[in-house]
């Protein structure tokens, strides 16, 4: 009985702790977003979350560490999203349609922090702007690796014409990022259906089955 009164203490107890530092790190994302990354400090974030210095700085050794760990987080929930999609489409052609779709969605969603990332960019430090770089390269890869099996479905089952499939991939993901890059930095709100269709007729019309 002792014992399970002890475990059952420690998964509240670790619980209660994963709730502190997302919360942390929502505060925190809110004030990047408000004041942007440069002027926001520990000292703020521990306020706004009604938390003492000593407790923030349990969960993040330093202001650089809760805006990577931001980033990261973003980046791993979006790559999640795309394949737990892709594992609900039937066809390559479906897959590509979903990609876009959850794709939008997210940046739409999260176009706060990621408009401050674009903005703020050479604001953080060199030692974070790199450690950004790495992470943004390592989940670029592994976007493209699942794009290109994609694409090599569609090659064989006559979805999509026999065009290198790893340039097909990156073309894919260059259009999507350029739009959303673009939209980022211009701040102004985008009608996302018109643009998915947009895309998505402009691409898959390019890459559909013929004969050669």
């Amino acid at each position: 009985m002792n014992n399970l009164n002890s475990n059952m203490s420690l998964g509240r107890r670790e619980q209660e702790r994963k709730w502190r530092r997302q919360y942390i790190l929502k505060v925190a994302e809110r004030l990047f977003a408000q004041k942007g990354y440069h002027q926001t400090t520990m000292a703020e974030i521990a306020k706004a979350s009604e938390f003492g210095m000593s407790t923030i700085y349990q969960f993040f050794e330093s202001k650089e560490k809760i805006y990577l760990t931001l980033f990261n987080e973003k980046l791993d929930t979006l790559l999640e999203l795309v394949k737990d999609a892709v594992k609900k489409a039937s066809t390559a052609t479906e897959k590509i349609k979903a990609i876009l779709k959850v794709e939008f969605d997210f940046f739409q969603k999260n176009k706060d922090f990621f408009r401050l990332y674009a903005m703020e960019r050479e604001a953080v430090t060199v030692i974070v702007r790199e450690e950004l770089g790495r992470e943004v390269n390592k989940k670029h890869e592994e976007g493209l690796a699942l794009l290109k099996q994609i694409i090599e479905e569609g090659i064989k089952n006559k979805e999509f014409y026999p065009f290198p499939p790893a340039e097909v991939a990156i073309l894919f993901s260059g259009m999507i990022q350029a739009y959303i890059h673009d939209w980022i930095k211009s701040g102004k709100e985008i009608n996302l259906d018109e643009k998915i269709k947009i895309i998505t007729n402009f691409f898959l019309k390019g890459i559909h089955w013929r004969e050669k």
